[in-house]
């Protein structure tokens, strides 16, 4: 008698169902978690610096406007008084805003006088608003008479601003608030 062939009753090799590729394991669950915080980490940051960058641009475009129309009425002796007491007073109003914005605590809006320019040179540890072109910002708004170097006191307004903004990057997040 043949023996009867074993191999004949074993079923024919199944392949198992292909890997689907949804639902992801939970390691794919924890990497995308990861990656969408880091995108909203960056897009914030980046959101603000933009913020930050168009604050900064509008404040610098304000003091450019103020100094070319100084520089465009100071042509004429008889507009060259009045357009620099204007510059003087735009200038300390801008620079008022920014300080209201960047030291809400501060009360810099009270601040008159030596106060007013002490606290400007406070912010930076110098002396170019008390002692230096920035002296005439203290007074300027009472003066009669306007003769101050407009440049100098441009350039010292401009820097201070920027040096705000910039100190704004370095420390703090964005305050929300418009200068």
């Amino acid at each position: 008698m043949e023996a009867e062939d074993p191999l004949k009753e074993l079923r024919d090799i199944h392949l198992p169902d292909a890997v689907a590729f949804w639902p992801p394991a939970p390691g794919w669950w924890v990497l995308l978690a990861v990656i969408l915080i880091i995108l909203a980490l960056t897009g914030r940051r980046s959101f603000l610096a933009m913020i930050r960058r168009r604050k900064l641009a509008s404040v610098l475009a304000e003091l450019d406007t103020a100094f070319a129309d100084f520089e465009k009425l100071a042509v004429l002796e008889s507009t060259r008084n009045q357009a620099g007491l204007d510059f003087l007073s735009t200038v300390n109003r801008i620079l008022k805003r920014v300080a209201q914005v960047m030291y809400p605590n501060a009360n810099s809006g009270l601040l008159t006088g030596r106060q007013w320019l002490q606290f400007l040179d406070s912010c930076d540890n110098s002396t170019d608003f008390d002692t230096g072109a920035g002296k005439a910002l203290g007074d300027g708004i009472y003066r009669r008479t306007f003769d101050a170097n407009a440049e100098a006191v441009y350039r010292l307004a401009r820097q201070w601003v920027e040096n705000r903004y910039l100190a704004d990057v370095e420390h703090a997040p964005a305050r929300g608030q418009t200068a």
